[in-house]
């Protein structure tokens, strides 16, 4: 047990013509060869036998496609029931369901707490009016979105003592706060969008320091409690120890641990030195939940978001770490995050080692992880899963719509799992998933 170890080209005729033509044809012929990826001296990558893509062996490659996962459903069916009973101001209903998921910490596969999905719906409707009266960096002249926080404003006095509904209100503040900071995409943001986005989390802040975490047993008030950190004058101080804390009372759900790795990158408030220290002692702490999945849970987003920590994270311990979280908690969304992954940050291996910046054994290990996951875990697909994978799991863009980000999601995922069973594929074998396991026919 290891705790501390363009330009576009002219269409016209000309003498450059038939030159340019013979000099694409090989191009366009290498690009539908995804898996040709020879390199001088690259580590063993498995894929340059292959002379066909992936799509001219997908009639051989049988594995189902869940693209409406239980998951998917749940989460958009408890969202607009927290929308509706807010329109309908349902409030106690709202508060006693918030309430009971909140404290049995009751999650879907992916490890949302069904609380958060309830009070997401519950403030849908004025963050939205918000976001889009802020599209531009500030409320349009007609704009009236003061008018909804106004009303949530009022919940406070009406329920008084109900954290679910404190909940609701702070939550909203946050996300108001983050509409107005986040509708400049340029470093140097206005004044008055730095004043608003302070102004709404010094509101949060007030609202939710009535209520103690641990007195209330609640997972949900200590995950707001961390979501006020972008808001504080100096949270690196606090960083940690709240999300410890929010470990502690709800340990089984890994999303706490990923988004403290996160907020732990350069970027935000920590260092890679930081991350793994945190990494080691999340893992020391919940070993006889996870094992060592806590410190791959910890790295997980890190790694995708700033894939400089590949020369960091402790490859072995961190494959451990997935392995050890698969065993125990081997769902197959799990098992789809961990491929999707793996298949990204070793993208990620390869061209760092082209660049000299990587040593090949990474690389070497995280497709070997991948392989892994492949042959003793997964059992079908979930293409969103994928489709996230390729921007950044945390990444929150909505530009991207859902459809076109589990089309790409699908695409990207037969290709990677088409992989270890290329020379199968092309001996005309037949390799089919199936829950009970991984079946290769002979033709």
């Amino acid at each position: 047990m290891k705790f501390f170890s363009k330009e576009r080209s002219s269409t016209r005729s000309g003498p450059n013509a038939a030159r340019a033509a013979t000099f694409a044809a090989p191009v366009l012929r290498r690009l539908g060869k995804p898996f040709a990826t020879s390199r001088p001296n690259a580590p063993d990558t498995r894929t340059g036998q292959a002379q066909q893509t992936y799509r001219d062996l997908l009639p051989r490659l049988q594995i189902p496609i869940n693209a409406a996962t239980p998951d998917q459903i749940e989460s958009e069916r408890l969202r607009a029931q927290g929308q509706f009973l807010a329109r309908q101001e349902r409030w106690d209903e709202l508060e006693d369901y918030v309430r009971t998921h909140d404290q049995n910490r009751a999650a879907t596969n992916s490890g949302t707490p069904l609380s958060e999905l309830m009070l997401f719906g519950a403030r849908s409707d004025v963050v939205r009016a918000a976001e889009h009266a802020l599209l531009h960096g500030k409320p349009a002249e007609d704009a009236d979105f003061f008018h909804g926080i106004e009303a949530m404003e009022y919940l406070l006095e009406d329920i008084p003592d109900s954290y679910p509904i404190a909940l609701v209100v702070a939550l909203m503040h946050i996300d108001v706060g983050w509409a107005w900071r986040g509708a400049i995409a340029r470093d140097d943001e206005r004044e008055i969008n730095r004043e608003a986005f302070q102004a709404h989390f010094a509101r949060a802040q007030k609202i939710l320091e009535r209520y103690c975490p641990v007195k209330h047993h609640s997972p949900a008030l200590s995950a707001a409690r961390c979501a006020l950190l972008p808001g504080a004058a100096e949270p690196t101080k606090a960083l940690c120890a709240e999300y410890e804390s929010l470990i502690a009372l709800d340990p089984l759900n890994p999303r706490h641990m990923r988004t403290l790795g996160n907020y732990l990158l350069p970027r935000w408030y920590g260092s890679f030195d930081q991350l793994d220290l945190q990494a080691r002692r999340i893992a020391a702490q919940t070993y006889e939940l996870w094992g060592a999945g806590a410190y791959a849970w910890v790295w997980f987003d890190a790694l995708l978001v700033d894939p400089n920590g590949l020369a960091e994270v402790e490859i072995d311990y961190f494959l451990d770490g997935i392995a050890d979280a698969l065993e125990r908690h081997g769902t197959q969304h799990a098992a789809n995050l961990m491929a999707a992954h793996l298949h990204r940050s070793w993208q990620f291996a390869l061209s760092q080692y082209d660049t000299g910046t990587l040593d090949h054994t990474v690389a070497t290990a995280l497709r070997d992880g991948f392989d892994m996951v492949v042959h003793d875990h997964l059992r079908e697909i979930h293409p969103l899963i994928w489709g996230h994978a390729e921007i950044g799991f945390e990444n929150t863009s909505r530009v991207i719509s859902k459809e076109r980000l589990s089309e790409k999601g699908r695409d990207v995922a037969l290709q990677a799992v088409a992989m270890p069973f290329m020379t199968s594929l092309k001996a005309g074998q037949t390799v089919n998933f199936s829950p009970e396991g991984i079946t290769q026919i002979s033709p």
